[in-house]
Protein backbone atom coordinates (compact mmCIF):
# COMPACT_ATOMS: atom_id res chain seq x y z
CA UNK A 1 0.00 0.00 0.00
CA UNK A 2 0.91 3.53 -0.89
CA UNK A 3 2.29 5.85 1.91
CA UNK A 4 1.18 8.95 3.32
CA UNK A 5 3.84 11.36 2.41
CA UNK A 6 4.03 14.34 4.89
CA UNK A 7 6.64 17.07 4.54
CA UNK A 8 8.31 18.86 7.65
CA UNK A 9 9.42 21.63 6.58
CA UNK A 10 12.74 22.94 8.69
CA UNK A 11 12.68 21.04 11.72
CA UNK A 12 15.63 22.05 12.80
CA UNK A 13 15.16 25.71 12.35
CA UNK A 14 11.01 25.97 12.85
CA UNK A 15 11.20 24.40 16.22
CA UNK A 16 8.96 26.00 18.64
CA UNK A 17 6.69 25.40 21.07
CA UNK A 18 6.73 21.32 20.76
CA UNK A 19 5.30 21.39 17.60
CA UNK A 20 6.85 17.60 16.68
CA UNK A 21 3.99 16.54 18.82
CA UNK A 22 1.60 17.46 15.72
CA UNK A 23 3.45 15.29 13.49
CA UNK A 24 3.33 12.21 15.80
CA UNK A 25 -0.32 12.95 16.15
CA UNK A 26 -0.48 12.57 12.17
CA UNK A 27 1.31 9.56 12.39
CA UNK A 28 -1.20 8.24 14.97
CA UNK A 29 -3.91 9.00 13.51
CA UNK A 30 -2.97 7.68 10.61
CA UNK A 31 -2.28 4.41 11.91
CA UNK A 32 -5.06 3.51 13.09
CA UNK A 33 -7.26 4.87 10.42
CA UNK A 34 -5.02 1.93 8.51
CA UNK A 35 -2.39 4.08 6.90
CA UNK A 36 1.41 3.91 7.08
CA UNK A 37 3.25 7.62 6.65
CA UNK A 38 6.70 8.40 5.08
CA UNK A 39 8.29 11.66 6.49
CA UNK A 40 11.00 13.92 4.53
CA UNK A 41 12.77 16.38 6.66
CA UNK A 42 12.85 19.49 3.93
CA UNK A 43 15.56 22.02 5.24
CA UNK A 44 18.78 24.01 3.33
CA UNK A 45 20.53 20.65 2.11
CA UNK A 46 17.15 18.87 0.95
CA UNK A 47 17.58 18.71 -3.31
CA UNK A 48 15.18 18.87 -5.66
CA UNK A 49 11.94 19.33 -3.11
CA UNK A 50 8.55 18.86 -5.63
CA UNK A 51 5.36 19.75 -2.85
CA UNK A 52 3.02 18.01 -5.53
CA UNK A 53 5.21 14.78 -4.26
CA UNK A 54 3.53 15.29 -0.99
CA UNK A 55 0.13 14.42 0.61
CA UNK A 56 0.32 16.51 3.57
CA UNK A 57 2.96 19.88 4.40
CA UNK A 58 3.83 20.64 7.96
CA UNK A 59 5.17 24.46 8.44
CA UNK A 60 5.75 24.47 12.19
CA UNK A 61 6.12 27.99 14.16
CA UNK A 62 9.76 29.67 14.10
CA UNK A 63 11.96 32.73 14.97
CA UNK A 64 10.60 35.43 13.03
CA UNK A 65 14.31 36.12 12.51
CA UNK A 66 15.68 33.05 10.90
CA UNK A 67 12.07 33.51 8.49
CA UNK A 68 14.26 35.42 5.40
CA UNK A 69 16.79 32.62 5.40
CA UNK A 70 14.01 30.28 4.68
CA UNK A 71 12.39 32.27 2.24
CA UNK A 72 15.83 32.23 0.47
CA UNK A 73 14.94 28.59 -0.03
CA UNK A 74 10.95 28.30 -0.16
CA UNK A 75 10.71 30.95 -2.78
CA UNK A 76 11.75 29.18 -6.64
CA UNK A 77 8.84 26.88 -4.94
CA UNK A 78 6.21 29.71 -4.39
CA UNK A 79 4.30 28.53 -7.73
CA UNK A 80 4.66 25.08 -6.96
CA UNK A 81 3.09 25.79 -3.48
CA UNK A 82 0.26 27.69 -5.16
CA UNK A 83 -0.62 24.60 -7.30
CA UNK A 84 -0.28 22.61 -4.19
CA UNK A 85 -3.03 24.45 -3.01
CA UNK A 86 -5.36 24.88 -5.52
CA UNK A 87 -5.23 21.06 -5.91
CA UNK A 88 -6.72 20.68 -2.74
CA UNK A 89 -4.18 18.85 -1.06
CA UNK A 90 -3.48 19.72 2.46
CA UNK A 91 -0.82 22.39 4.14
CA UNK A 92 -1.07 22.99 8.20
CA UNK A 93 1.35 26.41 8.71
CA UNK A 94 1.30 27.44 12.33
CA UNK A 95 2.08 30.49 14.67
CA UNK A 96 3.99 32.52 13.82
CA UNK A 97 5.37 30.58 10.38
CA UNK A 98 2.08 31.61 9.12
CA UNK A 99 4.00 35.15 7.92
CA UNK A 100 6.16 32.89 5.49
CA UNK A 101 2.98 32.42 3.68
CA UNK A 102 2.14 36.16 3.67
CA UNK A 103 2.77 38.92 0.82
CA UNK A 104 4.48 40.97 3.68
CA UNK A 105 6.27 40.51 6.83
CA UNK A 106 7.00 43.83 8.86
CA UNK A 107 9.43 43.69 11.87
CA UNK A 108 9.09 45.31 14.96
CA UNK A 109 12.20 47.33 14.50
CA UNK A 110 10.49 48.95 11.19
CA UNK A 111 12.09 46.62 8.82
CA UNK A 112 10.13 44.53 6.31
CA UNK A 113 10.88 41.44 4.11
CA UNK A 114 8.17 40.15 1.49
CA UNK A 115 7.31 36.56 2.07
CA UNK A 116 5.73 33.59 -0.37
CA UNK A 117 2.83 35.95 -1.04
CA UNK A 118 0.58 32.77 -1.00
CA UNK A 119 -2.06 34.39 1.78
CA UNK A 120 -2.57 38.10 1.04
CA UNK A 121 -2.26 39.22 4.38
CA UNK A 122 0.47 41.60 6.15
CA UNK A 123 2.22 40.09 8.89
CA UNK A 124 2.90 42.86 11.59
CA UNK A 125 5.34 42.01 14.41
CA UNK A 126 4.10 43.13 17.77
CA UNK A 127 6.19 44.73 20.40
CA UNK A 128 4.95 42.72 22.91
CA UNK A 129 4.18 38.85 22.83
CA UNK A 130 0.37 38.00 23.99
CA UNK A 131 0.18 33.90 25.27
CA UNK A 132 -3.32 32.92 26.12
CA UNK A 133 -5.60 30.30 25.74
CA UNK A 134 -7.79 30.60 22.33
CA UNK A 135 -10.78 28.44 21.40
CA UNK A 136 -12.71 28.49 18.15
CA UNK A 137 -15.16 26.83 15.90
CA UNK A 138 -14.26 25.84 12.46
CA UNK A 139 -15.28 23.65 9.31
CA UNK A 140 -12.40 21.26 7.54
CA UNK A 141 -13.64 18.92 5.10
CA UNK A 142 -16.93 17.36 5.91
CA UNK A 143 -17.16 17.98 9.85
CA UNK A 144 -17.56 21.32 12.03
CA UNK A 145 -15.41 21.25 15.23
CA UNK A 146 -14.33 23.03 17.85
CA UNK A 147 -10.83 23.37 18.69
CA UNK A 148 -9.39 24.46 22.20
CA UNK A 149 -5.37 25.21 21.91
CA UNK A 150 -2.58 27.74 23.44
CA UNK A 151 -2.12 30.80 21.25
CA UNK A 152 1.61 33.00 21.43
CA UNK A 153 1.28 35.92 19.22
CA UNK A 154 4.40 37.36 18.30
CA UNK A 155 2.56 39.03 15.38
CA UNK A 156 -0.77 40.82 13.86
CA UNK A 157 -1.95 39.06 10.71
CA UNK A 158 -3.82 41.81 9.04
CA UNK A 159 -6.66 41.02 6.01
CA UNK A 160 -9.46 41.93 4.38
CA UNK A 161 -10.17 39.28 1.91
CA UNK A 162 -8.66 35.91 2.75
CA UNK A 163 -11.18 33.43 4.61
CA UNK A 164 -11.04 33.13 7.96
CA UNK A 165 -9.94 29.40 9.56
CA UNK A 166 -12.02 29.16 12.13
CA UNK A 167 -14.45 32.50 14.30
CA UNK A 168 -13.27 32.97 18.03
CA UNK A 169 -15.18 31.92 21.08
CA UNK A 170 -12.49 32.98 23.04
CA UNK A 171 -8.74 34.58 22.55
CA UNK A 172 -6.83 36.76 20.35
CA UNK A 173 -6.92 35.34 16.64
CA UNK A 174 -5.18 37.15 14.29
CA UNK A 175 -5.06 40.73 15.78
CA UNK A 176 -7.07 40.82 18.84
CA UNK A 177 -9.50 43.18 17.20
CA UNK A 178 -12.22 40.82 15.46
CA UNK A 179 -13.33 37.23 15.61
CA UNK A 180 -11.13 35.58 12.82
CA UNK A 181 -8.88 32.81 13.41
CA UNK A 182 -6.02 32.07 11.11
CA UNK A 183 -6.73 31.77 7.71
CA UNK A 184 -8.33 28.64 5.07
CA UNK A 185 -7.29 28.26 1.85
CA UNK A 186 -8.52 25.22 0.00
CA UNK A 187 -7.35 22.60 2.21
CA UNK A 188 -4.40 24.86 3.64
CA UNK A 189 -4.81 25.66 7.48
CA UNK A 190 -2.88 28.30 8.26
CA UNK A 191 -3.52 29.05 12.26
CA UNK A 192 -2.33 31.03 15.49
CA UNK A 193 -3.16 27.46 17.60
CA UNK A 194 -0.42 25.90 19.32
CA UNK A 195 -0.35 23.26 22.10
CA UNK A 196 0.10 21.33 19.86
CA UNK A 197 -3.53 21.28 18.61
CA UNK A 198 -3.62 18.05 16.53
CA UNK A 199 -2.86 15.92 20.12
CA UNK A 200 -5.41 17.83 21.91
CA UNK A 201 -7.93 18.05 19.03
CA UNK A 202 -7.86 14.57 17.41
CA UNK A 203 -11.03 15.11 15.72
CA UNK A 204 -9.67 17.49 13.61
CA UNK A 205 -6.07 15.32 12.83
CA UNK A 206 -8.88 12.62 11.64
CA UNK A 207 -10.24 15.01 9.08
CA UNK A 208 -6.97 16.25 8.18
CA UNK A 209 -5.99 12.57 7.57
CA UNK A 210 -9.58 11.93 5.69
CA UNK A 211 -8.76 14.70 2.86
CA UNK A 212 -5.51 14.15 2.58
CA UNK A 213 -6.39 10.64 1.92
CA UNK A 214 -9.16 11.03 0.20
CA UNK A 215 -7.04 13.26 -2.39
CA UNK A 216 -4.24 10.57 -2.82
CA UNK A 217 -7.06 7.91 -3.32
CA UNK A 218 -6.04 6.27 -0.12
CA UNK A 219 -8.98 3.64 1.46
CA UNK A 220 -9.41 4.64 5.36
CA UNK A 221 -10.42 2.00 7.64
CA UNK A 222 -13.86 2.50 9.28
CA UNK A 223 -12.39 2.12 13.01
CA UNK A 224 -14.32 4.70 15.10
CA UNK A 225 -11.46 5.88 16.92
CA UNK A 226 -11.40 6.50 21.24
CA UNK A 227 -11.12 9.74 21.52
CA UNK A 228 -13.42 10.06 25.29
CA UNK A 229 -9.79 10.89 27.29
CA UNK A 230 -9.40 14.03 25.21
CA UNK A 231 -13.17 14.64 25.09
CA UNK A 232 -12.81 15.12 28.83
CA UNK A 233 -9.73 16.89 28.79
CA UNK A 234 -11.17 19.40 26.27
CA UNK A 235 -14.44 19.99 28.52
CA UNK A 236 -12.28 20.70 31.52
CA UNK A 237 -10.40 23.21 29.69
CA UNK A 238 -13.98 24.93 28.07
CA UNK A 239 -15.22 24.96 31.92
CA UNK A 240 -11.96 26.29 32.96
CA UNK A 241 -12.13 28.85 29.85
CA UNK A 242 -15.91 29.97 30.38
CA UNK A 243 -15.14 30.62 34.28
CA UNK A 244 -12.07 32.70 33.39
CA UNK A 245 -14.36 34.76 30.46
CA UNK A 246 -16.74 35.48 33.22
CA UNK A 247 -14.27 36.32 35.58
CA UNK A 248 -12.56 39.14 33.11
CA UNK A 249 -16.38 40.76 32.77
CA UNK A 250 -17.27 40.60 36.31
CA UNK A 251 -14.29 42.59 36.41
CA UNK A 252 -14.78 45.61 33.45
Amino acid sequence: MKDLKIAWLFPDTLYLHGERGNILALQRIAKLKGLETSIDRIDFDTENFNPMDYDIIFCPPGEIVSFPVVLEYLKPQADAFKAYIESGKVLLAIGTSMALWCKDVQRADGSSFEGLGILDAVAKENDAVYGDDVYFRCKYGSKEVEVLGNQIQMADFICDVQPAFGQLIYGYGNTGKDRQEGFLLENAIFTNTLGPMLVTNPWLTEEIITVAAEKAGLVLNDEELDVSLEQESFAAKKRYIEGKESRLTNCR
